[in-house]
């Protein structure tokens, strides 16, 4: 059975002011269990300050000087929530790593059950909500959607499952290798693993503050996952090209025949505009969608970086950070 000497706990952070003092608290508690029981030998705990407008880097300066396990690291701007991710998972230093949302909706406590499922060989471990009745019906109905849209497209994703997982070291190496700038980690995980083991929770009522995810981001998001991972919409728009081609040569010999050999009248503007209209609209609905790739291979020819951190605090023998 696989023994973990130090474990790392990943926790993103933008505008988290609030809970950041109940999120520490419960994580040092349950994680000082796991090495007073001999699950583990010690810990880190890593908190990304993702361009913060409120004092949330404050807080975390507190937290590091009165705690030897935190560390920080401070980012230069948000770099959005899989940007923030990506930076403490490169940070990172443990024989396995887990991430977890700093607003306590994912319980903490499901850790010791995944380093259960990492002792019996699992390089992944995916925390997948079972009930998610504190979200809006707004919230769970497209998220459950688009889940299904993803596997319809042929994207590898789990049910249900958010941020919350553990990685074996390896895992994490190979996934800070990946290239690519505009990410789905939910859905990349999956392209370098697909044996994996999955806990099961129920997704707890936020403890202080508000989602920093709005419709927009959410939006943004989905379409990442669906135009990073599968070229099936670029297929679609291939297909309903040649269908209405087929329609329009069928609509070209139905309008000849009534010309040539009949004496009916040929319907006026209304079967002329219709048509027009509803393929202009394609055009440019299929002209957009292609321009959402066009832009992604621009941003990721750049070469920008995921992120750029300001400060990166730490304890060490030498003083070179905070």
């Amino acid at each position: 059975m696989r023994k973990i000497g130090l474990l790392s706990v990943v926790v993103p952070c933008h505008n988290e002011a609030e809970v950041l003092p109940a999120t520490h608290e419960r994580l040092g508690r349950i994680l000082g269990n796991l090495v007073s029981s001999g699950r583990i030998s010690n810990y880190e705990l890593v908190y990304v300050d993702n361009g913060s407008t409120d004092n949330t880097l404050s807080v975390l300066e507190n937290i590091f000087s009165s705690d030897r396990y935190a560390r920080v690291i401070a980012l230069r701007r948000d770099f959005g929530f899989q940007g923030s991710i990506s930076a403490g998972l490169f940070y990172a230093q443990g024989d396995a790593v887990v991430t977890i949302d700093a607003d306590l909706q994912d319980p903490p406590e499901k850790i010791e059950e995944m380093l259960a499922h990492y002792g019996q060989g699992y390089d992944l471990v995916l925390g997948v909500r079972s009930d998610r009745s504190t979200d809006s019906f707004i919230k769970r109905f497209f998220s459950e959607n688009y889940y299904r849209l993803m596997r319809l497209m042929g994207v590898s994703v789990v049910y249900n499952h958010g941020d919350f997982r553990l990685m074996s070291r390896s895992l994490v190496q190979e996934f800070n290798a990946l290239p690519e700038r505009r990410r789905l980690i939910r859905a990349m995980i999956l392209q370098l693993e697909s044996r994996f083991a999955a806990v099961s929770y129920k997704r707890e009522p936020r403890k202080a503050g508000k989602s920093k995810f709005s419709v927009g981001s959410l939006f943004s998001l989905s379409l990442d996952g669906i135009v990073s991972f599968t070229y099936v919409p670029l297929r679609l728009a291939s297909v309903t090209g040649i269908l209405f081609s087929f329609l329009a040569l069928i609509g070209i010999l139905w309008v000849v025949y009534i010309k040539f050999f009949t004496d009916k009248f040929i319907p006026g503007w209304a079967s002329t505009l219709l048509p027009i209209l509803i393929l202009g609209g394609l055009q440019l609905f299929f002209l957009g969608l292609i321009g959402e790739y066009i832009g992604r291979l621009y941003m990721e020819v750049k070469h920008r970086p995921l992120f750029i951190v300001r400060q990166e605090y730490k304890h060490t023998a030498e003083k070179n950070s905070s």
